[in-house]
């Protein structure tokens, strides 16, 4: 008996510090969730509350499965949800907010993706299969492809899809995210054809944020890029002799020349953001403690008949909510920075610098970018996991089946992930 109890203790130290992996099951329902939110409409498969219903039941299966591990799973996006915990509060009880209005359904729906994503990013290798859905959406929406009528030719999706795409700055965020998914997969490759390949596609990809004329997703990617081959000049020459040869061949080839004159006509208009920041904060000194309202939002510059909200979602949250969201969400922010900066040995590194520099400075230069899905995706797995990722051979536990007698099995469905801590 005593050697029994002496055992048990064993195996209750054993599991300390594990985290259990959410099944593939819920890994593919985010797909079909993510796919059917954005493409539905177009395809006339649209019903009223089927996407926001998935949303819910999808992450209640997440935290179901997770259970215990759930603090330490959702300890690196604490700060996020401290913030929506008190925008929410701050709405409701300060501007008297319903919680079903459209104007807050949206950061509900923003909470439980967000919970989604970071106990699927427990799963390896799903920072590099989530993008090619993206892509997959991408692809498919490419066809259907206008212009606007405006000074400048602004491409944008023309058929009734969600996720931003039908306006250019959506489109372009969308496709300068898969930019960077693809420039960092052909520098990770040691195979020729599949960095080829994947450099071709980054650049089609590029192509279609250019035909946006949107300058803050360009500028965003440019730096995320540069920033994602940092250490090109460390891995060898050869692959920074390809690239440059390739982004010569496609310059000279004029199919970039439309698109930069483009540009450079739209680069002497005026964007408004240097009288819209100073009157957002005007606006949050006024109030600071609860802000405006997230319903009043809405900014209207001098000699312009165009209320338009602020561009900048760190002075959007602010204005809208007070002082204390907008710690929790600028904490965020630099928590994520260091962690990026420091952590090694997670999946997906070296993603998570490009992307949080790139949606960093898409944040600065729109409003709700960190609610879009490609922004969720990159903030989450910016932000760090529970799971660390060694050469040792690792075992990653079947979510929902209890661990018997037999400890852990030597099967390959059956797997322990330690947690950083």
């Amino acid at each position: 008996m005593y050697a029994q109890a002496q055992h048990r203790k064993r195996r209750r130290r054993q599991l300390e510090g594990l985290v259990r992996i959410p099944s593939h099951k819920l890994e593919y329902a985010c797909y079909v969730a993510v796919i059917y939110t954005v493409m539905g409409p177009a395809v006339g498969l649209e019903i009223p509350l089927v996407a926001g219903l998935m949303i819910v039941v999808i992450s209640a299966a997440c935290i179901r499965q997770l259970r215990s591990c759930a603090k330490i799973v959702y300890g690196p996006i604490a700060l996020l949800l401290a913030c929506a915990a008190s925008f929410f509060l701050v709405q409701i009880l300060i501007h008297g907010e319903s919680i079903l209005d459209s104007t807050l359904r949206g950061y509900i729906l923003w909470i439980l993706t967000l919970i989604i994503v970071k106990s699927l990013c427990l799963r390896r290798g799903f920072s590099r299969r989530f993008p090619l859905v993206l892509f997959a959406i991408g692809v498919a929406t490419v066809p259907f492809v206008g212009f606007n009528q405006e000074a400048v030719d602004q491409a944008r999706i023309d058929i009734a899809v969600q996720g931003g795409l039908t306006h250019p700055g959506g489109l372009a965020e969308w496709f300068g995210c898969l930019t960077i998914y693809f420039a960092i997969i052909g520098l990770e490759s040691r195979r020729s054809f599949v960095q080829l390949g994947a450099w071709l596609i980054g650049v089609g990809c590029l192509f279609i944020v250019m035909l946006t004329v949107e300058r803050g997703p360009l500028l965003a990617t440019a730096l995320a890029i540069t920033v994602g081959l940092r250490g090109l000049l460390r891995r060898g020459f050869v692959p920074l002799l390809a690239l440059i040869i390739l982004a010569g061949v496609f310059s000279l080839s004029g199919l970039f020349e439309k698109a930069l004159s483009n540009y450079a006509e739209r680069g002497l208009e005026d964007t408004g953001r240097e009288v819209l920041w100073p009157m957002a904060v005007d606006r949050f000194l006024t109030s600071p403690l609860g802000g405006v309202g997230e319903s009043n939002i809405l900014l209207r510059p001098p000699m312009s008949s165009k209320a338009s909200p602020p561009h900048n979602a760190f002075l959007h949250v602010a204005l809208s909510s007070g002082v204390v969201p907008f710690a929790f969400f600028l904490s965020f922010w630099i928590q994520a920075a260091r962690r990026t900066v420091h952590a090694k040995g997670q999946d997906g590194d070296s993603f998570r610098l490009p992307y949080l520099v790139f949606t960093f400075v898409t944040n600065m230069t729109g409003d709700t970018e960190f609610m879009s899905i490609w922004g969720v995706f990159a903030l989450t797995l910016a932000a760090g996991s529970a799971v660390v990722y060694g050469k040792q051979r690792l075992h990653v536990a079947r979510v929902g089946n209890k661990i018997r007698s037999g400890l852990f099995p030597n099967s390959r469905r059956r797997v322990l992930a330690r947690s950083q801590s």
